[in-house]
């Protein structure tokens, strides 16, 4: 019922191998990361369009190539105890979600439309070849076509829904998309979207709860999961 937001985001520098880890030491069975491509077309975790506040690193994530983004110091800001923490690969982090068996929530990180289309395939191609469990696999976007696109390469993978506003049209909206889940910010959550949610069959996940004294709540109306960058502070189950 719990998942480590970019890992674990307030115990090590998001989405780097190290937050991986730390989720993984809080009892989690989930993780969410970030992956988006880097100018030669590598899938890469990294959350924002550029360098600038995860890494010692100046401008735009897609106009460095693979090898200049290794280069790169993506720990030291958060503490200098991360210091030499790199940018991972996505294989470096399904390789690490194998190992410590966890399951992998996936946001594919758009941050323009033009990128769609060869993210996804990227990141398909990738996981097929390296063989991830489909049951350990959710692929999430705000962007419906990025979703599309995972439906259309390979629809036997959970698809999620990332929002952040809501209204009475969105779950019909959606119904193409053959959904396994919603991921609805917290702060805009009510019992009333999350029964029209439940009542749709879907899976209802809220992010970033950081606060555990509220989790109740949002159980008791139906939430099945939270994303947190505070693992360890929830009751993991």
């Amino acid at each position: 019922m719990i998942s480590g937001h970019r890992g674990a985001a307030a115990l090590a520098p998001e989405n780097t191998l190290a937050s991986v880890r730390k989720a993984a030491e809080s009892g989690v069975s989930w993780i969410e990361v970030d992956t988006q491509l880097s100018l030669d077309g590598v899938p890469i975790v990294f959350h924002d369009e550029t360098l600038n506040r995860c890494s010692n690193g100046k401008g735009k994530v897609a106009d460095h190539t693979m090898a200049q983004l290794k280069t790169l110091d993506a720990g030291q800001w958060f503490s200098p105890a991360f210091k030499g923490e790199t940018i991972p690969t996505l294989e470096e982090l399904l390789d690490t979600c194998l190992a410590l068996d966890l399951s992998l929530n996936l946001e594919l990180k758009i941050h323009h439309r033009h990128q769609i289309e060869p993210l996804v395939k990227a990141v398909v191609t990738l996981i097929q070849q390296k063989a991830f469990p489909v049951d350990k696999l959710i692929f999430s976007s705000f962007e419906k076509e990025a979703l599309e696109h995972c439906q259309a390469l390979w629809p036997e993978v959970r698809r999620g829904f990332i929002c952040e506003v809501w209204n009475g049209y969105s779950l019909d909206s959606l119904k193409s998309l053959d959904l396994y889940s919603i991921h609805i910010d917290h702060h805009i959550l009510t019992p009333t979207i999350a029964d029209s949610i439940k009542a749709a069959g879907l899976v209802l996940k809220i992010w970033t709860l950081n606060t555990p004294s509220k989790a109740d709540r949002f159980f008791k109306m139906g939430v099945d999961n939270i994303i947190t960058d505070k693992p360890d502070q929830f009751q993991v189950c």
